[in-house]
């Protein structure tokens, strides 16, 4: 039996029903074009709605919970096989290393508006063709669209995944700037110096601290030195050698921001460590 080179369909459910989706020998693309559902992707039973798109790699497989509800559910399935992709391909755009550069089995991706109206035309325009007498051009009508189809789904994929990349890869430089800091947080550390040494602006730097501890780099460094300090001072250092010790430039500066984070100077706090000692 001769396989297709695609397969469009489209499915409506109206009760609480399982369906499980297993690609085969194909890539699989699902819209889904109205209500909600929940599909497992690779163990997690991911909540999926109107405009999301699911791709399955060849071999995989996911299977869809939809639980009932006020309004019906619609997804629209494309199959493609990868000879096919290769054949729709150009010089520019390799169609299979785009479903090969994402690196999942099972993914969810969202749509935007605009792209998800064209999707969904697409898609039900190709699900319907089957009913449909043939016209002039037929093959190569159809040849198109389902390319359209999938540069559109590939885009909202491989865009999803270098979202994730950028927001992987802001956390990762984040944990570099803490350690960093821990590192040198006796010299000085300045926004310039971090800047310089991480390829980053200063504004995206105090963005990110402000959203990950609540405080400006320099709240966070004061507040790190202070923690250092004190330390130091329950160990029976001088206080002059523990704002040395801890990277303040100056005593003054050092006794203000301890007295405003612990309530009391340094030299008190040296006193009631001494007073709990001999009780």
């Amino acid at each position: 039996m001769e396989r297709k080179s695609y397969i469009a369909w489209k499915y409506i459910f109206e009760k609480e029903e399982r369906r499980q989706f297993a690609a085969g020998n194909y890539y699989v693309i699902l819209y889904i074009s109205r209500g909600t559902c929940y599909f497992d992707v690779e163990g997690e039973n991911k909540f999926c709605g109107t405009e999301d798109v699911l791709l399955i790699k060849p071999g995989e497989k996911t299977e869809m919970n939809f639980r009932g509800g006020r309004y019906r559910l619609e997804i629209l399935e494309m199959r493609v096989l990868p000879e096919y992709l290769r054949e729709l391909s150009d010089e520019e755009t390799d169609l299979e290393q785009g479903f090969l550069f994402v690196p999942y089995k099972v993914t969810v991706v969202h749509a935007d508006s605009e792209t998800s109206m064209l999707v969904k035309n697409i898609a039900l325009k190709l699900s319907d063709m089957k009913n449909e007498s043939e016209r002039y051009g037929q093959k190569l009508y159809e040849k198109n669209l389902v390319s359209m189809l999938l540069v559109l789904s590939l885009r909202v994929c491989i865009r999803a995944d270098k979202v994730r990349r950028e927001k992987n890869r802001r956390h990762v430089m984040m944990d570099d700037i803490f350690l960093y800091i821990g590192e040198h947080l006796t010299e000085d550390l300045t926004l310039e110096r971090l800047e310089k040494e991480f390829f980053v602006s200063r504004y995206h730097i105090c963005r990110e601290f402000k959203r990950q501890t609540g405080q400006t780099p320099h709240a966070y460094i004061v507040k790190a030195r202070l923690d250092l300090c004190r330390k130091y001072i329950e160990q029976g250092k001088t206080v002059h050698e523990v704002y040395q010790l801890g990277g303040f430039g100056g005593y003054n500066h050092f006794f203000r921001a301890f007295k405003k984070e612990y309530g009391v100077t340094p030299m008190e706090y040296y006193k009631n460590l001494q007073i709990g000692e001999k009780q």
